[in-house]
């Protein structure tokens, strides 16, 4: 039997509200890291150099800039437990 057809489609598909905000909540962090790393380029275009190894530095710096704020959201709100009742049967 397919797997959406033994899954109900509101219990076990679905995301609650809650945890959308928590994944919202952890792009929304990563985004902002990253561009605030990238601001780099703005304060100190000068020492960003257009070459590969120079776009590798710099995402390396984003990557940081982002995975930090992910860490502390991550640390002050984790996962969401779930909330749905998996014994509902439809």
């Amino acid at each position: 039997m397919h797997l959406l057809q033994t899954c109900s489609k509101e219990s076990e598909l679905s995301m609650n509200n809650t945890t959308k905000v928590w994944i919202h909540s952890l792009v929304a962090a990563a985004i902002g890291g990253a561009a605030s790393a990238l601001g780099l380029i703005i304060v100190s275009p000068s020492s960003v150099t257009w070459t590969l190894a120079g776009a590798r530095s710099l995402g390396e710096v984003a990557l940081i800039g982002a995975v930090i704020p992910v860490l502390a959201l991550l640390k002050q709100s984790p996962l969401p437990a779930d909330t749905t009742d998996s014994t509902k049967q439809t």
